[in-house]
């Protein structure tokens, strides 16, 4: 049977009209349900019915009024958030400052300042600020500094603009930029707080209102003396007024002296008022120090003075710089005391030998010939009489030593990289030669010499060395022991006797010489057999049980005065001293600040024995 055929006899089945029953179908369940014949009217279900308005519950109404009262208020504020028509801020007012975009130090600028509302409702009391940089001041009075400008404007109606002209006078250096800062400072009706909106205004100054000129060598010698001058200049169309020059100087420079004098220190010149176009000059003298090839750099600024001050300056009108480089020297000296000191300033105590050295060293690559090296003393305090030099002349009428080939032949000839040390000594006047007040003593060695130029011409070649040496005062404790009543009333065998106790009274002065003294203070160390009774006569005077220190704060002391102060001690001797001097008070030392030499200073005396309170020795050895 082919496929056409069952098709064929399936479409004549379906195409009959009388029953075909001769299929049987599985049932798919094992009870079934007859479904109706046709399709009945399906009976309508009763409607509730609707509740009268008024009879709705209380949260019900409450809730319809709530998302009413929602929906209006998201609309109100949808309206104003996008119309904008009752907004009040800051970035509806609006601040602009014109001018222009250079101007020269110096100058009076002026400035238009327009500030607009653009708020639906007015500006109140609203004040207009301007804040200027510092050094500003006043176009009306030069010499007053302008910080800022406050202007009452008043009221500012939505839309309306103010139209304000501000002026002032600007100082600076060429080529910074300027910054002012303009606000409107205002309040809005039914409300307490401040609202501020500002702008800031720049531009660059063109030209310094001074200008400073320095005239000076690109090189100097090291240890050598430099001369440079400093001119300021105006260019302002004003009068420049309270002008002052401040130098900073490099590590490696010493100041010696100007013209005209410092104000303040060793860096700040008043120049005083400055016409236009007038200049103001100031010549530097000091000495540049350093290794071959260091570069140096002195830094001037020329502004207007801090009010109050001589160095300070409130805004600067002109800078400059002066580089310079350190060379060696042709001929390079030193000069050191002692153990090789090579310090400007030291300091020495009076009448002791002073011994120093001149070290020098011809730094040319050819030879030099007919080196001198002079050495010169400037003191009262010099003992003139005790100046001795080896391989060199003194000469008491000038206090100098001459070194030259005619003490010393290897001064005639000295070859590149040739150096020498020559030895010195002296003395100053000791303490019973004379009383002086802050005395000092200033050396200067002086180092000359010929070398030949590439032109065959003689050239005389230069150095110096200076040291200035200072001179300390005298300090000194005198300690005297007594057994004898006076301040104290003292007890006890004399000569003492083992176990049994004898009263002193020690009596401590303090001597100052020639400088004035500061915190004076004496101590010394009781032995562990001596007692100590009273200080009730000096106050100043402690005692110290765990360290056995007796201290005597002295205080101030000035050239040439002395204070004296006692205390009483009782002395009770072993058996083990018998026939001896014991020590009743040692470690005597007295220390002080000397002003002058700003440095310490101290002394000391002689311990005190059983013995010192009398001339014959039998008086102070202990018996049984």
């Amino acid at each position: 049977m082919t496929d056409d055929d069952a098709l064929e006899r399936l479409s004549k089945k379906l195409d009959s009209k009388t029953p075909f029953d001769g299929v049987k179908r599985a049932r798919l369940f094992s009870h079934s349900k007859n479904s109706p014949k046709k399709w009945e009217e399906a009976s309508q279900a009763p409607q509730p019915k609707r509740k009268p308005i008024f009879q709705m519950k209380t949260l019900e109404i409450f809730f319809a009024v709530s998302l009413i009262f929602f929906l209006g208020a998201v609309g109100v504020a949808s309206y104003i958030l996008f119309s904008g028509s009752n907004t009040v801020s800051t970035k509806n007012v609006d601040v602009q400052v014109t001018g222009p975009t250079e101007i020269g130090a110096g100058s009076t600028l002026s400035l238009q300042v327009v500030v607009t509302n653009r708020n639906s409702v007015p500006m109140q009391l609203t004040d207009l600020i301007v804040e200027f940089p510092q050094g500003t001041r006043s176009d009306k009075d030069i010499s007053r500094d302008l910080p800022r400008i406050r202007e009452s404007i008043g009221t500012i109606e939505p839309g309306a603009s103010i139209n304000r002209t501000i002026r002032a006078t600007i100082f600076g250096t060429a080529g910074s930029d300027l910054s002012i800062k303009a606000s409107a400072e205002y309040r809005v009706p039914s409300s307490n707080g401040v609202y501020v909106a500002d702008t800031v205004y720049t531009a660059k100054i063109n030209q310094s209102p001074a200008a400073i000129t320095i005239d000076a060598l690109k090189e100097t010698v090291s240890g050598q003396m430099a001369t440079f001058t400093v001119t300021v200049g105006s260019n302002a169309p004003k009068v420049l007024s309270d002008v002052v020059l401040v130098a900073t100087y490099p590590p490696g420079f010493k100041f010696d002296s100007s013209s005209p004098s410092p104000v303040a220190g060793s860096a700040a010149w008043s120049l005083g008022d400055i016409e236009p176009g007038g200049k103001r000059t100031i010549a530097i003298r000091g000495v540049f120090t350093g290794e071959d090839g260091d570069s140096r750099v002195v830094h001037f600024t020329a502004g207007s003075k801090k009010a109050g001050t001589d160095d300070q300056i409130v805004a600067p009108l002109a800078t400059s710089d002066m580089a310079l480089t350190v060379t060696k020297p042709f001929i390079s000296v030193q000069l050191g005391f002692l153990n090789g000191d090579i310090e400007e300033t030291r300091v020495i105590r009076r009448g002791n030998e002073v011994t120093g050295s001149i070290t020098w060293v011809n730094n040319l690559p050819v030879r030099v010939q007919n080196v001198q090296i002079t050495l010169s003393f400037n003191g009262t305090i010099l003992d003139r009489g005790s100046v001795k030099a080896q391989g060199g002349f003194y000469s008491s009428n000038n206090t100098s030593v001459l070194w030259s080939k005619a003490t010393n032949p290897a001064l005639a000839d000295v070859a590149p990289g040739g150096s020498q040390k020559l030895t010195f000594s002296f003395n100053t006047i000791p303490e019973s030669g004379g009383t002086f007040r802050n005395p000092e003593l200033a050396l200067k060695v002086d180092v000359e010499g010929q070398r030949q130029s590439e032109t065959n011409v003689p050239v005389t070649v230069r150095s110096t060395a200076s040291a200035n040496l200072l001179i300390s005062t005298d300090l000194k404790l005198l300690a005297t022991l007594s057994h004898d009543n006076g301040l104290y009333t003292n007890t006890g065998p004399i000569p003492p006797k083992a176990d049994k106790e004898t009263t002193y009274t020690v009596t401590w002065k303090a001597m100052n010489s020639l400088n004035g003294l500061a915190n004076v203070s004496a101590s010394a160390i009781l032995p562990s057999y001596v007692r100590f009774i009273s200080n009730s006569a000096n106050a100043n005077i402690s005692y110290n049980p765990s360290s056995r220190v007796v201290t005597w704060v002295v205080g101030d002391l000035s050239a040439a005065q002395s204070k004296n102060a006692s205390f009483q001690i009782g002395f009770t001797p072993s058996l083990s001293q018998v026939g001896n001097l014991p020590q009743v008070v040692g470690g005597q030392r007295i220390y002080g600040f000397d002003r002058f030499v700003n440095g310490g200073v101290e002394g000391s005396a002689e311990p005190l024995t059983s013995i010192s309170a009398y001339a014959s020795p039998e008086r102070g050895i202990v018996v049984p």
